[in-house]
């Protein structure tokens, strides 16, 4: 499979345009945060480019020796998305550790409220 047939140009075109259009209508309802917005839209960026340009992905693939450009392009979207969730997954972690921090805080701050209610 190549780079340069219509079909996965088309794909990676639509692709890219379905993602930014949809990311910024999720920016329009405030539903999306700004770095994540960034991301999505260089990743449509990078797919857009990848099929109206397909020598950069014949360039690169040679480059790196990649027997096919497509699968280039395939290892570069698996890359980015792996390395997406990878940061999601720190992201969440550390809103883990928050909200656990939160909640002993609320527990520890209504025992003191009913202590004060007790000694009144």
């Amino acid at each position: 499979m190549m780079l340069d047939q219509p079909v996965i140009r088309v794909c990676l075109i639509i692709g890219s345009l379905v993602t930014a259009g949809y990311i910024l209508q999720r920016v329009r309802s405030a539903k999306v945060q700004i770095e994540d917005t960034i991301f999505w839209l260089l990743f449509s960026g990078v797919l857009l480019i990848l099929a109206v340009f397909p020598g950069i992905a014949y360039w690169a693939s040679s480059l790196l020796g990649f027997i096919s450009p497509i699968n280039f392009v395939y290892i570069v979207v698996i890359f980015l998305l792996l390395a997406k969730q990878f940061f999601m997954s720190i992201k969440l972690s550390q809103l883990d550790s928050r909200l656990r921090i939160l909640t002993e805080q609320v527990a520890l701050n209504e025992e003191k409220v009913e202590r004060e209610k007790l000694d009144l």
